[in-house]
């Protein structure tokens, strides 16, 4: 996460599953469905795309 606190920080997981998933709390919103309908991948990561290697 570079220089950014993980406290402090303002990221939130939606549908996550897996070893790195957690249950929703203070430090790890998990918004609702109608709050990730309207957000797409392009709206976080502007211009970079990863690709896979």
């Amino acid at each position: 996460m570079g220089d950014v606190p993980w406290k402090g920080a303002r990221f939130a997981e939606y549908r996550d599953s897996g070893p790195g998933a957690g249950p929703a709390g203070a430090n790890r919103p998990h918004p609702g469905p109608e709050r990730a309908a309207g957000q797409e991948a392009g709206d976080r990561l502007g211009g970079w795309r990863p690709t896979a290697s």
